[in-house]
C-alpha cells in the first residue's frame, strides 16, 4: 500500500519540479502578442510555438502563431493554425477575421467573405479595436474603414 502512495506522490513532485504551470502558457502567449506588437513576428512565432508545446488544447496559441505567420506574409502556412483555433473554440471571432484576412491576401475572396461575415456575427464590435484594422487590411485600397468596408469591397471582386 505504501508503494502505491509513493508513486503518485513522487509523480506530483516531479511534475511540480518541471515548473510548467498555467502561467507559463499565459506568459508565452503574452510574450508572443508583445513581440507581434513590436513588429517582431519571427520572435513571436517562437513564443507561440512554446505556448502550443505547453498546452496544445488552447486556441489562443494557434491563433497567435497563425497571426505571426501572416505577419511574415506566410498566409498559406497560417491557415492550418487558424483552422485549429476555430476547431478548439468556434466562438472566437478573431480567428475568423484573421483567417478571412489570410484568404483575402491569397485571393480566395469567397472564403474571406464567409469568414468576415462569421466574425461580425460572433462579435459585431470586432471592427472597433484601434490598430487592428490597419494591420489586418493593408493589402487593399480604402481598407482603413474596417472589416465591413473590406467585406463590401471583396463582394464586388467576387461579382466581377
Amino acid at each position: 500500500m505504501k508503494r502505491l502512495l509513493l508513486i503518485p506522490t513522487l509523480l506530483i513532485f516531479v511534475l511540480a519540479g518541471c515548473g510548467i504551470t498555467v502561467s507559463d502558457y499565459k506568459n508565452a502567449v503574452l510574450d508572443g502578442v508583445s513581440n507581434l506588437n513590436l513588429n517582431k513576428p519571427q520572435k513571436a512565432l517562437g513564443n507561440f510555438n512554446r505556448a502550443i508545446k505547453i498546452d496544445p488544447t488552447k486556441a489562443d496559441g494557434y491563433l497567435g502563431r497563425a497571426n505571426a505567420l501572416s505577419s511574415l506574409d506566410r498566409y498559406e502556412a497560417s491557415l492550418p493554425d487558424y483552422n485549429r483555433a476555430i476547431e478548439i473554440d468556434p466562438q472566437l471571432a478573431n480567428s475568423y477575421a484573421n483567417r478571412g484576412s489570410a484568404y483575402s491576401h491569397l485571393g480566395q475572396y469567397k472564403k474571406a467573405i464567409a469568414d468576415y461575415e462569421k466574425a461580425l456575427e460572433l462579435d459585431p464590435k470586432i471592427d472597433n479595436p484601434p490598430g487592428f484594422v490597419k494591420r489586418l487590411f493593408s493589402n487593399e485600397p480604402n481598407t482603413d474603414k474596417g472589416i465591413r468596408r473590406h467585406l463590401e469591397y471583396l463582394k464586388t471582386q467576387v461579382k466581377s
